[in-house]
């Protein structure tokens, strides 16, 4: 079997330095490579190179037409939006025109596309297999999509929940529809060699973009209350900074709470939100005790999460939440929110799940693990546990090659 992952152009897939959807890429490929002659497509001038004896194939394209209309939609934003031409930029269209022409000279058996349902027109004569890694196809207009998704073998959602919001969305779609998780590499995201000294000081850990939808202001509010009753509590925040842009998430969502980030954004769309956390930090009195540390390499936050006593994710949108699971694979306790994908990842027996936007019952949810120490070594283990059994790259790609093989056998 013959398998294309088509990227989003803008991921970076190689390593060293990957974002989130790269790494998924990457880690899925390799994974399914054992199985299937697997070639990526990346854009062309893309970083990051392939480990000596790799066992994946490497194909380039590029659209000057994509880059140019970036370009303006970044520097001109106000001027391009009558005109609809933000969301032309965002669609990527020549891009997957570009993909396509070099996939009718190099043919296979499934191309799978992340997230761009708007691509199945221009990769038509494929089978699709289309991986919703966000909340999109349920947000755009639906009648637009359905189009689109005649093209669609099957499609891959990420959680349970957006897999519900697709078939409440499309109740008249007749392709497979799948749910596969991301996973978490079990091997290197374990315990720490040789247990913590017991100490009075304890850490949380955050992993994620600072962005608004993530809900760190929440966090940061929480923490001013564990602070209090903690005093040798710390707080680490892993990822880059800076807001997802409005139009991509908030202008697109239902939900209010989302809906009501709009206050952390000018009227042209821009945003200061790390400028106001670091603000909220500051007069919190808290300098000392709360950190950024900004975007880290992949592997290099193994021992963050080794060093920590409790792992938190606070977002209002998440579609997997992967460094819950992150969290649970190096044995310690998590902490979230009721939403999207962390609704199939945090049980009682792992952690907590408290209301999204609700400072006080996620500091009485982290409170209650940091007090107890035989609680917290309790969740850690169960957490490794359900970490191992059910969110491995190994058991995701064991999936999505059974996706691939019912596409396949279907036409």
């Amino acid at each position: 079997m013959k398998v294309a992952y088509v990227t989003q152009p803008h991921d970076a897939v190689l390593p060293p330095r990957q974002n989130s959807i790269g790494l998924i890429i990457y880690n899925t490929a390799l994974e399914v490579a054992p199985s299937a002659q697997v070639t990526l497509y990346l854009r062309s001038g893309a970083t990051g190179v392939l480990v000596d004896g790799s066992p994946l194939q490497l194909a380039y394209a590029r659209s000057v037409s994509d880059r140019v209309l970036q370009s303006l939609a970044n520097r001109c934003p106000l001027w391009m939006r009558p005109q609809s031409l933000v969301e032309r930029a965002d669609a990527y269209l020549g891009w997957a025109s570009a993909v396509a022409k070099r996939l009718r000279g190099a043919p296979v058996d499934v191309v799978h596309v992340m997230n761009y349902w708007g691509w199945s027109q221009r990769l038509r004569g494929n089978r699709l297999v289309l991986e919703m890694q966000s909340e999109w196809l349920s947000q755009m207009n639906r009648g637009a999509v359905a189009q689109q998704l005649r093209a669609v073998d099957a499609v891959v959602a990420v959680s349970g929940h957006v897999e519900r919001l697709f078939r409440a969305a499309f109740p008249d779609y007749r392709g497979i529809v799948s749910v596969v998780h991301n996973g978490v590499d079990t091997d290197q995201f374990c315990p720490a060699p040789m247990p913590r000294e017991e100490s009075d000081e304890q850490r949380l850990l955050y992993v994620g973009r600072v962005s608004p939808e993530k809900g760190v202001h929440t966090l940061l509010e929480a923490f001013k209350i564990v602070a209090a009753q903690f005093p040798r509590a710390r707080l680490d925040l892993v990822g880059g900074r800076g807001a997802m842009p409005m139009r991509l998430l908030v202008s697109l969502s239902d939900d209010p709470l989302v809906r009501a980030l709009e206050r952390f954004y000018a009227p042209d769309g821009s945003s200061d939100y790390p400028q106001q956390l670091d603000e909220f930090v500051r007069k919190a009195g808290l300098q000392d005790r709360v950190t950024f540390h900004s975007y880290l390499p992949h592997k290099d936050i193994i021992s963050y999460y080794q060093q920590a006593d409790l792992v938190v994710n606070p977002s209002l949108s998440e579609t997997f939440g992967i460094s819950i699971v992150e969290g649970m694979a190096c044995g310690v306790p998590v902490v979230g929110t009721r939403v999207g994908g962390m609704l199939d990842t945090i049980r009682d027996d792992v952690g907590r799940a408290v209301a999204a936007e609700d400072p006080e019952s996620l500091a009485k949810a982290m409170c209650e693990i940091l007090d107890n120490r035989t609680l917290a070594r309790q969740l850690g283990a169960a957490g490794r546990q359900r970490a191992i059994t059910q969110f491995t790259w190994k058991a995701r790609a064991s999936r999505l090659l059974d996706v691939y093989r019912r596409v396949c056998s279907a036409s």
